[in-house]
């Protein structure tokens, strides 16, 4: 049949073109045609042919009357961290090249798919996630798109899924976050990154760094399409008289998972009510940012404060003390050691040498330390809470920096530097399990620079629909 055809057959059945999930998957594949080197260091296992067949019997299904998925259009990559079934889960390491293939999808990719996402890839990143600037020394480095001056990382560790949404590969990017990784790379490539609290997204199937900061993250073009995403995975009451919106299409009656998901409605809301929320700043942000960074953030507080927020400037010493906690702690290095002290037993030389050298420290930590350490978190995630007062959340860039050239990073020295500077603003989100979401402030120009809104624990709903309010008003005319 053709799609002449098949459009007849289809007419008045719904609202939804007849080749919606085919018409999508075609043009995330022509759009990484068109970028070849990009679309090989970002894609590292392709299923082309499959997902086009498998986009075609969704297709079928709504040509036969059944109601779209609320994920209904959207192509899918997937960080090499989370099983795939008959992908080999090897995390962007040489170390599981020759691991077996996953039996079965790790349970949020199951979950993503079965809400009607298609999946076209498996993305490259950091190697087992062990960094936040996107460097992978087997696979290749993937680059943001966003700065032409010299080759740029994208940032990591889910450096693949940033790039591939920022180029139309995917309109979905599966990663996760152990101290910014979706949303680093989010902000360097210009896309949206959103970081859960624990527990909010399933995580079995997932190849772990560190258990006590690891959740799955979602990239996707803006912060609407990451909300669309929470209500397609996570079913709980609609507050601040948000209604869950019916219908995701645009004027065109194309369903996007781009599309802004009732955002109209939701920035509505916050103005009909009691007004936006007070969001804080930290007192001592700017003096930590770059030129570029500031200036952009300056601008979009102007432009927020005259739509009616309420921004405060406030001491908020947790922030640096949950970072040094941690990181005196060797919470990162003792878990990552205990979960690959076997591996780099039999063949340490295999890992990359700024990655096991770092996980063999984990071996050097004092049990008491690692103790002391979680539960110093504790209280800071109490104090926290207490701190914000009547505040929704903090608000600052997401990275201090523009996304640093790759030859600027080949000493080691260096590469610390700048990778632990890359997590300076996000890591405490992770430290204090708090919801966290980095938002492109200019939609219609997009620059690698993110703005990151971090709300209380286990708020997520409410940050994700802040963020969507505080998009559109950035980005009206």
């Amino acid at each position: 049949m053709s799609m002449s055809q098949a459009d007849a057959s289809c007419a008045g059945t719904r609202a939804v073109p007849s080749d919606l999930h085919a018409a999508s998957v075609a043009r995330a594949l022509s759009n990484a045609a068109a970028h070849p080197e990009a679309a090989r260091l970002a894609l590292l296992a392709r299923r082309d042919h499959a997902a086009l067949a498998e986009a075609r019997a969704r297709d079928a299904l709504l040509c036969a009357g059944v109601a779209p998925p609320p994920l209904a259009g959207a192509t899918l990559g997937v960080k090499a961290c989370f099983d795939v079934a008959g992908w080999v889960t090897h995390a962007g390491s040489r170390v599981l090249a020759g691991a077996p293939p996953a039996p079965r999808d790790a349970a949020i990719v199951q979950a993503l798919r079965h809400a009607g996402a298609t999946l076209l890839a498996q993305n490259n990143m950091t190697e087992f996630a062990y960094g936040a600037l996107g460097l992978n020394r087997w696979h290749g480095t993937p680059l943001t798109p966003l700065m032409a001056d010299a080759p740029r990382v994208a940032g990591g560790s889910s450096s693949g899924g940033a790039v591939a949404v920022a180029l139309g590969m995917a309109t979905l990017a599966l990663g996760s976050d152990t101290s910014g990784s979706a949303r680093i790379p989010a902000a360097f490539c210009g896309v949206a990154g959103f970081k859960p609290s624990r527990g909010r997204y399933p995580d079995a199937g997932m190849a772990y760094l560190s258990p006590s900061f690891d959740v799955p993250g979602i990239l996707a073009p803006d912060a609407a399409a990451c909300l669309r995403v929470d209500r397609a995975l996570v079913d709980e009451p609609e507050h601040d008289g948000m209604a869950r919106p019916t219908s995701h299409r645009h004027a065109s009656g194309v369903t996007d998972v781009a599309e802004a998901a009732g955002a109209g409605a939701d920035d509505d809301a916050w103005r009909a009510g009691a007004g936006y929320p007070v969001l804080v700043l930290p007192e001592d942000l700017l003096d930590a940012l770059d030129a570029p960074v500031r200036q952009a953030f300056e601008a979009w507080m102007e432009r927020m404060r005259a739509a009616g927020f309420t921004l405060r400037r406030q001491v908020l010493p947790c922030l640096a003390q949950a970072a040094q906690a941690a990181r005196e702690g060797g919470i990162i290095a003792a878990e990552a050691y205990m979960l690959h002290r076997e591996r780099l037993a039999r063949g340490g030389e295999d890992y990359d040498p700024r990655v096991g050298p770092r996980m063999l420290l984990g071996a050097q930590v004092p049990a008491h330390a690692y103790a002391s350490a979680l539960a110093r978190l504790r209280e800071l995630r109490w104090g926290y809470q207490q701190g914000l007062g009547e505040a929704a959340g903090v608000l600052t860039p997401t990275v201090p920096m523009l996304p640093p050239a790759i030859a600027g990073l080949e000493a080691d020295d260096a590469y610390l530097q700048a990778n632990a500077r890359a997590f300076s603003l996000t890591e405490f989100a992770n430290r204090l399990d708090l919801p966290s979401v980095s938002l492109p402030g200019d939609l219609r120009a997009r620059r690698p620079i993110g703005l990151m809104l971090t709300g209380r624990g286990g708020d997520d709903r409410r940050v994700l629909k802040l963020a969507v309010a505080m998009e559109r008003v950035l980005n009206r005319p």
